[in-house]
């Protein structure tokens, strides 16, 4: 019997040590954004120590209850460790809908800006969600890495909320978490949820933030990354300023930064951390015109320092 159970001991210890290697281990959703019109943004965190390419996965929508994928985005890219990749809906016009008799409404500039990656904003596509749709981040091969809500499970038109026992807002909009809102993954959360829900209680691995942020997009705190986090600003999900790129990915080796207060110097660092570029301000310049003439396509990190010293860090791809 004692060896019984010092081998069902060690079974449950080896287990638990199995478990634990799978925290940190692939990519998740790390920040879910429903506003308004087409505002709809999806932003996926890498807590791994390499770099993921993205062509390997799919994002998936399960529209209105659907217990099969409805449509599906297939992604290309790197993203870096403890880096993230945003996928923004990519509709930029305003868009007649016959059958609905309604102007289907663009996603906003400073949303779009946001994007490392952009849907083809033709409807229907998984970047067109509402708030009663399940989102799924799968790899090609159909295993699933990360579900947001629950497929197979229609809650209404307005979504869910955190209120037992249904967590279904019902006519209770106000009450809803998945629609009208961005919400931003726990930073203790360190892995995706790879099995369908019995019950979706959104509050448990997600903190809900106003309507229509985009502050938070671009970088996430993970404590699978304990040490500087990529693009994170100095206050928790608020960065101090706000600064905007365009175009982004960059076409011409020519970038546009417009900034919400007085920039000192812009630098930029390649994938391994080599400093490539670097160009010093005075006064109270707050839209700058970057060249990079001599710079390779790649991936780079584009890091701002205010006139107050604060700082501010994003993504650039150079095309």
């Amino acid at each position: 019997m004692k060896k019984f159970t010092s081998l069902l001991v060690l079974f449950f210890l080896f287990s638990g040590f199995l478990m634990a290697q799978t925290t940190c281990a692939d990519l998740f959703f790390s920040e879910y954004v429903e506003g308004s019109g087409n505002n709809k943004v999806l932003e996926i965190y890498n807590p791994t120590d390499q770099p993921v390419d993205l062509s390997l996965y799919v994002i998936k929508r399960y529209s209105n209850g659907s217990p099969v994928p409805t449509e599906e985005l297939p992604l290309s890219g790197t993203v870096v460790p403890g880096d993230v990749f945003v996928v923004t809906n990519g509709q930029t016009d305003s868009v007649w809908v016959p059958g609905g008799g309604y102007w289907s409404l663009p996603i906003e500039p400073l949303f779009y800006a946001r994007g490392d990656f952009h849907c083809s904003g033709i409807y229907p596509a998984p970047m067109y969600f509402n708030g009663d749709d399940a989102m799924t981040l799968e790899k090609v091969t159909g295993q699933v890495v990360d579900i947001f809500a629950k497929t197979g499970d229609d809650p209404g038109n307005n979504g869910w909320n955190d209120i037992p026992p249904t967590y279904y807002a019902g006519d209770q909009y106000w009450t809803s978490w998945t629609k009208d809102q961005t919400l931003i993954r726990k930073p203790e959360i360190r892995d995706g949820v790879k099995v369908n829900p019995a019950i979706f209680k959104v509050d448990v691995e997600w903190d809900s933030v106003a309507k229509n942020t985009y502050d938070s997009l671009g970088f996430h705190r993970c404590d699978c990354h304990t040490g500087p986090v990529i693009g994170w600003g100095i206050n928790d999900y608020q960065a101090v300023h706000t600064i905007v790129l365009y175009p982004n990915p960059v076409t011409s080796q020519q970038l546009t930064l417009d900034a919400d207060a007085p920039v000192r110097e812009v630098t930029l660092v390649n994938l391994i951390g080599q400093l490539v570029f670097k160009q010093k301000f005075e006064g109270s310049t707050k839209r700058l015109t970057l060249k990079f003439p001599e710079l390779q396509t790649g991936i780079y990190t584009i890091r701002v320092v205010f006139a107050d010293e604060s700082t501010s860090q994003h993504k650039v791809v150079l095309k």
